[in-house]
């Protein structure tokens, strides 16, 4: 009888189990949803572009949808309750098209192709390509239903500049979080064989 090899483990071995570990684990979806909801505090209008692009990204589709709709409906109930939004039909559109858009962003980054799956290369590069897109769909959508509510909804090169500014700064760092937990994951998952 042979003595058996060990069968290498590709990148793509130790990058899958744990990120199909923490997309399942409600801890990420908490800890995500929790900190979309937050950053309602922090911001009048939050990043809701990289809430949704790193959930979907990152989470199962279902628990993706239901994050990124969390975070979106916290922050309209934190404006209603807290910002003093004004409660008239102008302003509820606006909530529904900024959800619309959340929901829009989260459910393409849920597609994540073949590349996005095979290791971590792969899945920055998604996020990125999720967060690019889902910016140019979200502002897209903003810039026509404006146009089509006034007449009139422009932003300027350096206002878009800086909100794809807002969006990319909580998408690295969301990433870089969820990095890490698999990183960590991994760790766990070589001791416990």
């Amino acid at each position: 009888m042979k003595p058996s090899t060990p069968i290498p483990l590709t990148e793509s071995d130790h990058w899958q189990a744990p990120w199909q570990n923490l997309a399942q684990s409600r801890f990420w979806f908490l800890m995500l949803t929790v900190m979309g909801s937050a950053s309602s505090v922090t911001y009048a209008h939050p990043p809701l572009v990289a809430f949704a692009a790193i959930a979907g990204a990152t989470l199962r589709p279902k628990l993706a949808l239901l994050s990124a709709m969390t975070v979106w409906l916290a922050s309209q109930l934190y404006g209603y309750v807290l910002r003093d939004y004004p409660y008239t039909s102008e302003s509820l559109i606006w909530g529904l098209v900024m959800g619309f858009g959340t929901l829009f962003v989260a459910l393409i980054a849920t597609l994540r192709p073949s590349f996005s799956r095979q290791g971590l290369s792969g899945h920055i590069a998604w996020v990125a390509i999720a967060l690019g897109t889902g910016f140019l769909l979200f502002e897209g959508l903003v810039m026509f239903c404006g146009f089509l509510l006034t007449g009139t909804h422009v932003f300027t090169l350096t206002t878009l500049g800086l909100l794809l500014f807002k969006e990319t700064v909580w998408t690295i760092a969301l990433a870089t979080l969820h990095g890490f937990l698999i990183w960590r994951k991994t760790g766990a998952l070589a001791i416990s064989r």
